[in-house]
């Protein structure tokens, strides 16, 4: 693997729905309350406790791009903790103290703790089981076990729904730079409101791993997808997506759709602009509310899948039924009313 490009908010740009570094990562915004309140509803969809999955995804994923490098030669720790530093406000993190083993206003305690797990791994050049508390909610306290046992983390095996996406070169590039307001605590902002960076490979790797505990949901009456799909990964699927439209479902945004027209704005607004991916609006039924939107392949489909249904349920007041195709390379998704519905004229 070559090495990477060092991250900035700077090297991050817009495109296509999608949002890349330099080395053609893909990145997600999150308000950082809703990215909370989506992993709780994600979890609870689970009978087994996802907290150390989680951990160990954001270290294997950190691990696998080789975000930390110990330095070596005098002033080392103060050039690693400097590295660390700049990598923690990437994401929006908080701040880490090695020497403490403290995290400080980290954005979601999870992530932290992964990230702060890699970076004492790094520095001492040794594999840990870490345990966690938080003794107040802005401060999260670590403990540490040596466990050289944990192999190194290889390449994630691909969803059906899912590839590596490169930026278009179609339309403009915008640098996210400009919409971030960083502050001193090591968090970042957007009209005032915290928000945090996740990498798509992160959320990519911790569903495979969650695949062994997903429950059986293939045979769900709400979504049909493709015959050839395996159990595991339909259920993945099924998952993400109903704990998104949660999300959305107590969320306060406004939706109101009238026309094929009125998607436009929704789908810039709530789902491009945050780097959740692209969808476009094949057709649009007034009377039956029937939509057919496509989505270009990625490791975020299924979450935007998940957002685009919590839209169509809020705007029609109904619940909804899925139906995914992958026609050339492209999904498509017909939404229509899960249950028969007799329209007022």
């Amino acid at each position: 693997m070559s090495t990477p490009s060092e991250l900035s908010h700077e090297s991050l740009t817009h495109n296509g729905g999608f949002i890349f570094d330099t080395d053609q990562n893909c990145y997600m915004l999150w308000k950082q309350h809703e990215f909370n309140r989506w992993w709780r509803s994600f979890e609870s969809l689970f009978k087994h406790p996802l907290s150390r999955i989680f951990i160990n995804s954001v270290v294997d994923d950190l691990e696998f791009h080789e975000r930390l490098s110990l330095q070596h030669g005098l002033f080392k720790k103060k050039k690693y903790i400097s590295q660390l530093s700049q990598l923690t406000h990437f994401y929006g993190s908080g701040t880490i103290d090695l020497q403490k083993k403290e995290i400080f206003n980290g954005a979601h305690s999870l992530f932290s703790v992964g990230l702060a797990s890699y970076a004492l791994e790094v520095f001492h050049q040794t594999r840990y089981k870490i345990r966690w508390n938080e003794p107040t909610p802005r401060v999260v306290q670590l403990s540490l076990e040596v466990n050289r046992e944990l192999p190194p983390p290889g390449s994630v095996r691909p969803f059906p729904w899912s590839e590596k996406m490169t930026p278009s070169g179609l339309g403009d590039s915008r640098y996210v730079s400009g919409l971030l307001v960083v502050k001193e605590l090591g968090h970042f902002e957007i009209d005032g409101e915290r928000y945090m960076i996740v990498p798509a490979s992160l959320l990519e790797r911790f569903s495979s791993t969650c695949l062994a505990y997903a429950p059986d949901m293939s045979d769900v009456q709400w979504i049909e997808c493709p015959s050839d799909w395996s159990k595991p990964d339909t259920s993945i699927m099924c998952l993400l997506i109903s704990s998104v439209v949660e999300l959305f479902s107590l969320s306060e945004r406004a939706v109101y759709i009238t026309g094929k027209d009125s998607w436009d704005a929704y789908l810039r607004t709530y789902l491009s602009e945050q780097g959740w991916g692209g969808a476009t609006v094949v057709s649009y039924d007034p009377q039956s509310y029937d939509t057919t939107l496509t989505f270009p392949k990625s490791p975020l489909s299924a979450f935007s899948i998940g957002l685009v249904a919590g839209i169509w349920e809020r705007a029609h007041g109904r619940k909804f039924h899925l139906s995914l195709k992958l026609i050339d390379g492209t999904i498509h998704v017909n939404l229509r009313s899960l249950l028969a519905y007799e329209n007022s004229v």
